[in-house]
């Protein structure tokens, strides 16, 4: 969880008078903003983010906003949300990056490379075959591998 009931009433003070529960906007309101933002940012990066990065609170208490905004006033929340779409589209391009608590930058680069592993080219060792299948043994690659290593 990125942001709770406090950090968004802190920005958004209505969202208190609207609902009198905590437990209502964290299970009904942030929890559904803050996927909708991992969904939208998944793209580009390794989501849930391991901490709640500054700017990706910015973003979850704007998007926890504007789930509200709609019953309330739907043509301000359109407009509010193509600001957060506008602003999330801009990390993802690269114009605007993810700063953490320590200064320090998450970018995409990278982002759209290829998935590797260190034993990508070996055949698995556990399948749903039955164990006297050839695709369930350890490849004989990998074993002559390891054992060059050491």
């Amino acid at each position: 969880m990125y942001i709770t009931f406090e950090d968004l009433v802190a920005r958004y003070p209505v969202i208190e008078t609207k609902y009198k529960k905590s437990s209502e906007v964290n299970s009904h309101i942030i929890y559904w903003a803050e996927h909708e933002l991992n969904s939208r940012l998944s793209t580009h990066f390794t989501v849930p983010f391991s901490a709640a990065h500054p700017t990706v609170k910015d973003l979850a208490i704007d998007l926890s906003y504007y789930r509200p905004l709609l019953t309330i006033d739907p043509d301000k929340a359109e407009k509010f949300k193509e600001a957060i779409i506008g602003r999330i589209d801009g990390i993802k391009a690269g114009d605007e990056h993810i700063y953490t608590d320590s200064g320090t930058v998450i970018t995409t680069e990278g982002a759209n490379d290829e998935i590797w592993s260190s034993t990508m080219d070996y055949s698995p060792t556990h399948s749903m075959i039955g164990a006297e299948s050839e695709y369930t043994h350890i490849s004989s690659d990998r074993l002559y591998d390891e054992e060059n290593e050491r």
